[in-house]
């Protein structure tokens, strides 16, 4: 957690370590302070008062608004090494379209995991169809899809395995810096992800693709586009049903062209350091 040392005062922050491990820290205009622990939540005897709470928000903005505007209209800010801050405020609207937010009031910091070897039952999975389908993971928000993506990244890009791995961070959260010694990975960092895998095709040869969050028309247009390349992509989605899934229209679209060979929905262990999986086949892949 050394990375919030920039952006939360001393005091608050000591607080914090008291807990030990977490997974993320809720901080609210004039409110406690609350701390996500596994599947707990914890509220702090501590309160962020307006100049507190301000301090806060202009450090997360590295005291420039109009620098980060673009990822304050998209509600988050990316702090670096996968961390990231949610944020809430009041919208502004210009034809009905979202142009800015003002008064931010609600701070939700995610803070980013490598736990290794989660991701062995995927591994195992696309090593029986020789790494030739896709896979879309599901799970609903917060069980941790991007912590067993870090993990996949790191296995295919190492030995036995050697896989050319170019992967489309557009929000930059996947990022970890163990995977600073990775020469197989090739990371898009803050790209949108129809142009990254747009670029990773045309100019670097993967093996695989992997991003995290897809679902929009942009992205599904991209990856429909590319996938007479013959390139897997291994995604993530927000779901808690395979079938209710895939009835959404884009996902629908691809399932129906075979980008997914497999879905797999996750759900938390008790103990919080793996997960059970559920693998639902499909008859068809990339």
């Amino acid at each position: 957690m050394r990375i919030l040392e920039r952006y939360l005062p001393y005091d608050l922050l000591e607080a914090i370590k008291e807990h030990g491990a977490v997974n993320e820290i809720r901080l609210k205009r004039n409110s406690g302070i609350v701390l996500k622990k596994d599947e707990r939540y914890l509220i702090l005897d501590k309160v962020t008062d307006d100049s507190v709470f301000d301090e806060i928000i202009d450090n997360l903005l590295e005291h420039s608004y109009h620098s980060k505007q673009s990822q304050v209209i998209e509600g988050y800010l990316s702090l670096g090494d996968g961390y990231r801050a949610g944020i809430v405020g009041r919208a502004v609207l210009r034809d009905g379209a979202l142009t800015n937010v003002n008064e931010i009031d609600s701070v939700n910091i995610r803070i980013p995991y490598f736990v290794k070897g989660v991701s062995e039952a995927v591994v195992n999975h696309l090593k029986e169809r020789s790494f030739e389908t896709g896979v879309l993971i599901y799970s609903p928000p917060g069980i941790g899809k991007t912590t067993l993506l870090r993990d996949l990244i790191i296995r295919l890009c190492n030995a036995p395995i050697y896989k050319r791995v170019s992967v489309i961070d557009t929000r930059n959260e996947i990022y970890h810096p163990c995977m600073n010694s990775l020469p197989l990975l090739d990371l898009y960092s803050g790209y949108p992800k129809e142009k990254g895998i747009e670029c990773a095709i045309r100019t670097m040869a993967p093996d695989v693709i992997i991003c995290d969050e897809i679902g929009n028309d942009r992205e599904t247009d991209a990856i429909l586009a590319n996938q007479s390349a013959g390139v897997p992509i291994i995604a993530t989605a927000h779901g808690s049903d395979c079938n209710e899934l895939i009835r959404r229209k884009n996902i629908k679209r691809m399932d129906e062209s075979g980008v997914f060979g497999c879905y797999i929905g996750i759900k938390r262990k008790q103990n919080c350091r793996g997960y059970i999986f559920d693998f639902t086949e499909r008859k068809y892949g990339i």
